[in-house]
């Protein structure tokens, strides 16, 4: 109760300024949330996920391993599923539709990063603002007052010093944040980009009757002889 008691108290010293600043915090925590949720439901293992595919499409399952990729939750199992579908095109085309799904998923990962970067370029300038406030209000008391004592400059001053703590603390938050997403967009769009290269070389050996040169994965059964596996260059 002291504390609820406490923040109140701390809204009332900081005024409008303070209330503003409270709903940026709300809507980037918001985000924050909703961000994290949605990358811990991508896939994790990339590697495992193609070594699977490459053992169905070695055996001309094309079929099961469209099923693997919708068993299997996140974008990557779904632009995997793109280029399956065009499993029998040309390499180049197989690329081109991979490619397409790749920057049509991209606007998913970064979305509402930009409401957070907002948030953490605005925060300060308007804690900045509840400053201003605060010392006018502190001159116009000493101005009312006829005198420039602690007790008459106090409540500006708090205001002051309340809001620019305030703006500095939602604006660390956002940038933290901010910059941990866009990490993690980097690292997974690259691991995407990676994946969607290994399926359509995949899909081109396959496609051309030749042993796949990669160590993703060992036909068992397939009738193709297993290739030792290749660097790639």
């Amino acid at each position: 109760m002291d504390f609820f008691s406490g923040f109140v108290e701390l809204i009332k010293q900081g005024g409008i300024v303070m209330i503003i600043l409270i709903l940026m915090s709300v809507v980037a925590v918001a985000i924050v949330i909703e961000r994290l949720v949605f990358f811990s439901q991508q896939h994790g293992d990339s590697r495992a996920l193609l070594r699977t595919l490459g053992q169905k499409i070695a055996s001309d399952d094309m079929n099961g391993a469209i099923k693997v990729c919708e068993e299997n939750k996140g974008m990557l199992p779904r632009i995997l599923a793109f280029g399956l579908h065009r499993g029998t095109k040309t390499r180049a085309d197989i690329t081109d539709a991979l490619s397409i799904a790749l920057m049509e998923n991209l606007n998913t990962l970064e979305r509402n990063l930009g409401v957070i970067g907002t948030i953490a370029v605005v925060a300060p300038f308007v804690g900045l603002l509840g400053t201003v406030s605060g010392i006018i209000h502190a001159f116009n008391d000493i101005a009312l007052k006829g005198n420039s004592t602690p007790a008459v400059v106090a409540a500006g001053v708090g205001e002051a010093l309340v809001t620019t703590a305030a703006g500095l603390f939602v604006a660390v938050v956002s940038v933290v944040f901010f910059n941990y997403f866009k990490t993690r967009i980097k690292a997974y769009n690259q691991e995407m980009i990676v994946s969607a290269n290994q399926l359509a070389e995949i899909l081109h050996f396959h496609n051309a009757g030749e042993p796949i040169p990669t160590d993703l994965y060992q036909p068992v059964g397939s009738g193709r002889s297993a290739a030792a596996p290749a660097a790639v260059k």
